[in-house]
């Protein structure tokens, strides 16, 4: 997220103070952190990387919408002045929940005995294909997904 080649081991972001970032992540949570395959990332890192960013002048306005469960709990520091708006599927201690689990789990007709998806991804993602999002507001878009997601608190 930094831009910090040298030690990303892969692609890195090449953003500067115009540009507008967008980050979804979506995978497991607990307090504090959200975790990927093989390691975690802690809020502390989260927000060491905001303050990076934005001292590098790496965004304009910056978006993060997180799946994962106590995923509320990854932006404790944020501050109007940071420019950066985060939306999670839960809030810092409660787990957030599937959804297209059987029996809506069918692909092509045939059962594949697992949920989808998570409610507060799919919530977003077909009220994004309903909308235009060059009309409809974060602020709207944030409102219309806190309402249908019943089963964790946005």
């Amino acid at each position: 997220m930094t831009g910090d080649s040298e030690t990303a081991g892969g692609r890195v972001l090449k953003t500067d103070l115009t540009s507008r970032v967008f980050i979804n992540f979506s995978d497991h949570g607990a307090p504090g952190l959200i975790a990927f395959p093989s390691s975690y990332l802690y809020a502390d890192q989260l927000q060491t990387a905001i303050d990076t960013m934005r001292e590098k002048e790496m965004y304009g306005e910056m978006v993060f919408y997180i799946e994962a469960c106590e995923s509320g709990s990854m932006f404790p520091s944020l501050t109007p002045e940071m420019n950066v708006y985060a939306v999670t599927a839960s809030n810092a201690t409660l787990s957030s929940w599937a959804a297209y689990c059987s029996p809506e789990d069918t692909v092509d007709g045939v059962s594949i005995g697992s949920c989808l998806g998570d409610e507060f991804s799919v919530n977003w993602m077909e009220d994004t294909e309903s909308n235009n999002p060059y009309v409809e507001t974060l602020f709207t878009q944030t409102e219309t997904v806190t309402k249908r997601t019943l089963g964790s608190p946005v």
